[in-house]
């Protein structure tokens, strides 16, 4: 089993997912590069398997990391830091 982190993209207006965006970064690089994520009580710094919205900051910190490009729009959009098991 293979954990696979993930930007989400939602529509603002209906919360649709639009798109999702790959990382290739473990959980203790966001954590190093995200110095301003909190974790959720219940999440661990080395597993970080919540999810979590991101800031427009955030996110362009987490650009490098991504498998393809992304053109933030903060407006319509909002994006959230996932992770789901990839069984594949």
């Amino acid at each position: 089993m293979k954990i696979v982190r993930v930007i989400e993209e939602f529509r603002k207006e209906d919360d649709y997912l639009v798109k999702e965006y790959i990382l290739n970064i473990d959980p203790e690089k966001i954590l190093a590069t995200l110095d301003d994520l909190i974790l959720s009580d219940d999440d661990y710094p080395d597993e970080i398997y919540d999810s979590y919205f991101l800031s427009k900051s955030q996110l362009k910190k987490l650009v490098p990391f991504m498998t393809e490009g992304i053109n933030p729009n903060m407006d319509k959009f909002i994006y959230q830091l996932s992770c789901y098991e990839d069984n594949g």
